[in-house]
């Protein structure tokens, strides 16, 4: 039976598109699935005869490095035929492999970030943005096929001769499930990583101006970030006696985040205006599609998507006041809003879902098989 690696030295073992889309997909090909990543405060059960997970130790950026040493122990040992890698930083790992002749394995880089535009807009030496733009351009010609999760990224990327495929992290949910009792208040609710840039303050300037003018309202932020900025928020809250309107709920599974999507009136995702976001197909959207709750973006995300289902709401992020004003029309108008909802989980079910994305995964599988044989 074939071995397939699917390993990360930076993503937790259970990552969403990682693992509960990724790795399960690919255990549909009759192989045996090695799923390697970090470690983190649950613990791996696998019920799969084919998939073994294992777990790497966390590591703050500077010491990574040990991590992608690991990697390349483990591997040179056990010579997997198929490696799925899915951080930059391990395409120097492909390129190592790649170097040692009696090696075959087939090597897939699945790209979650557009790094190069994530890095030309650090405040770094010029010649440091220049130097990892080359360094990237050698290091990914080790790897067989490409993954694009997103559409925009290949922009940056036409010099690949390799097979490429663009794979949207779309959910994996059955939509179906009864959906629970509504909370009795209007509730509001944000899935995903917790930072700046992903407009985590932004939704607590929105709490506060929603309690200034009277509203009643529940805020739950489902996610996790950097400890310093969880902090932050923290005081905020406290400062701005926000407590009874805003919950943490910090890092939980998305088999029991789902079931309190499903109980919210609208969805956030307020996605600052940078070159990785614009244009993008942010996840949480669709998964509050597959929740059937409308959701309110940045107006630079899925504009088309929103436009053709007509299930969600957009507004500029960098306007706190044009922010208030959409959730107040919102919360006005709940029967638009529920329909809005209805019309989202009908095209989730019918188009915006990981089963149709897994098809093109298996898609470039096949390719590459084809091309080593």
């Amino acid at each position: 039976m074939t071995t397939f690696y699917n390993i990360s030295s930076v993503h937790p073992w259970n990552d969403t598109r990682f693992y509960h889309r990724q790795a399960h997909s690919i255990l549909n090909r009759k192989v045996r699935v090695v799923h390697i990543g970090v470690e983190n405060n649950q613990e791996p059960v696998s019920k799969q005869a084919c998939l073994e997970v294992r777990l790497l130790p966390y590591h703050p950026k500077k010491r990574r490095w040990k991590n992608i040493y690991q990697l390349f122990r483990i591997i040179n040992k056990e010579r997997p035929g198929f490696i799925m890698v899915h951080d930059p930083e391990l395409l120097i790992l492909c390129w190592w492999l790649k170097r040692k002749k009696a090696y075959k394995s087939i090597m897939i880089y699945d790209m979650h970030e557009n790094v190069p535009k994530i890095v030309s807009k650090k405040n770094l030496p010029k010649f440091i943005k220049w130097g990892y733009m080359k360094l990237e351009r050698y290091l990914i010609h080790s790897c067989d096929g490409v993954v694009f999760a997103e559409e925009t990224y290949k922009d940056d990327y036409t010099f690949l001769q390799v097979p490429c495929v663009d794979v949207y992290n779309f959910p994996k949910i059955d939509s179906k499930k009864e959906i629970r009792r509504k909370h009795d208040v209007f509730t509001m609710v944000y899935i995903g990583s917790i930072s700046h840039v992903r407009g985590s303050m932004t939704m607590l300037h929105l709490a506060k101006d929603l309690r200034d003018v009277g509203q009643k309202f529940k805020l739950i932020i489902i996610g996790t970030g950097q400890a310093h900025f969880v902090r932050e928020m923290s005081h905020f809250i406290k400062k701005q006696n926000l407590e009874d309107y805003v919950v943490l709920k910090g890092s939980i599974d998305f088999k029991e985040a789902f079931p309190v999507i499903q109980t919210a009136d609208l969805g956030l995702s307020f996605l600052a205006p940078i070159p990785n976001f614009i244009g993008g197909k942010t996840t949480k959207c669709f998964e509050y599609m597959a929740a059937g709750i409308p959701f309110i973006t940045s107006d630079f995300i899925i504009s088309d998507i929103i436009a053709e289902e007509e299930c969600g709401y957009q507004v500029n992020v960098e306007n706190q006041q044009a922010i208030l004003e959409q959730v107040l029309y919102v919360m006005n108008h709940l029967v638009e809003a529920k329909q809005k909802g209805e019309n989202g989980k009908a095209a989730f079910r019918n188009k915006y879902n990981w089963e149709h994305e897994e098809k093109k995964l298996h898609q470039l599988l096949d390719q590459l098989e084809e091309m080593e044989v």
